[in-house]
Order: structure tokens, then sequence, then C-alpha cells
């Protein structure tokens, strides 16, 4: 699914990932853990083609970074911070819909926030607006009803209330067997997202990759 041959990054003379060589195989469901500076987002975000990266990336079987538009069908993002979205929540999943032109995506979509717990009363809301947990649920539902091949999620869980990390993990855990995950956390997390294998990262290098029973 993912294939991942000499990977590196740096921003100017500081080197964020080393030779990073990685094969994630269709339906995995992989933690990623590391301290701050590890490299762990970084390399996240050149699989998903926000950065240009010296090395090769493959996602089913074509290579990211000539074919970043294409990808972007496959692949559900959610980041570490929302973004700052000047639009309700309707607007947003109207707009992202638009652009994706499915016609059963805002269906799926409204499937899935009822699923997080998503109140009603916030659909009408501004993004913005909303507390930490409500956002990672409108943008999880928003990856999510995209009905990706494989979600990639930047500490998911991280920023929120006890209850909305409860709701999230047991959608995400109830996600199809053959859709690949790779999420990151600062430590492993027991009883959360469920993982089978884990990924250690420190110094923009992997330094443990085992298999792993969450």
């Amino acid at each position: 699914m993912i294939d991942i041959k000499g990977l590196g990054k740096d921003f100017g003379k500081g080197i964020v990932l080393h030779d990073i060589n990685l094969h994630i195989g269709k339906g995995e469901r992989i933690m990623v853990v590391g301290g701050n500076g590890s490299g762990k987002t970084t390399m996240l975000r050149c699989i998903i083609g926000s950065y240009v990266y010296k090395g090769e990336i493959r996602i089913m079987d074509m290579e990211a970074r000539h074919n970043k538009s294409k990808l972007a069908n496959y692949i559900g993002y959610v980041p570490q911070i929302p973004p700052p979205i000047l639009m309700t929540v309707q607007q947003l999943i109207e707009f992202i819909c638009n652009i994706d032109n499915k016609q059963d995506e805002e269906n799926v979509i409204y499937d899935v926030l009822k699923k997080l717990q998503f109140e009603d009363i916030g659909i009408k809301r501004h993004f913005k607006k909303l507390s930490g947990g409500m956002q990672k649920k409108v943008l999880m539902a928003i990856a999510l009803g995209r009905q990706p091949n494989i979600l990639v999620l930047d500490e998911p869980l991280a920023y929120i209330d006890p209850d909305s990390r409860v709701i999230i993990s047991n959608v995400v855990n109830a996600m199809p067997n053959d859709l690949t995950l790779i999420y990151t956390s600062h430590r492993e997390e027991k009883g959360s997202i469920r993982a089978d294998r884990i990924i250690e990262m420190d110094n923009g290098e992997i330094i443990r990759d085992e298999p792993y029973s969450s």
C-alpha cells in the first residue's frame, strides 16, 4: 500500500528525516510514537504530499510526488491542530463534497458525525468557534466520510476531553479491516485506538518497528 525508500527531509540546515525506509501493507494499523522533534509529523506530511522531500514514496503503486491530486482521493487526513476555518460546519461539508463531486458523500459524513455523537446544534456553528473535541469530530467525519483507502491521523486524541477520546477511538476502531491506518502519538496508548504495529521515531530515524497489541 505504502512504500518509502530513502526518505529525507530538511528545513535549511536542520535535518528532520534521515533515510527512512518503510513498507505499510493494506489494512495495517500503525501507531507512530516519539517525542517532539522526532520527525513523526513531518513523515506524515510527506506521505500526504504537503512537503517536498528526498527519496521515494509510492502509494497504491503511484509515485506520491507526481500524483498528489489523484492520491488525495484515496487518503483521509486529520491534522494535530485543526485549521482556523471560517465556515460553518454545514458550509464546510458542502464545500468538501462539491470539490469531490460525490453525491452520496454528504450523507456519509453526517452519518459519521452521528456516530461521533456530534450535536446537531453544532452544524450551524462556525467551525473556528467549536471546542477542540468538536473540531476533531468534524474533521474525522469528513476524512472517514470520504471513504478513503488510507487514513492518516496526526495526534488524533490530543487536546480533547476524555469523553471525546473514547468516542473517536471507538469509531476509528470500527473501521473496515481493509482500510490502512497510520496515526501518531507522543506515547504508547493502551485501550484507545487499536494498532497492530508500532513504529518509534527519534531524531528523524526509525528506532523500533515491531508488531503491537493495543
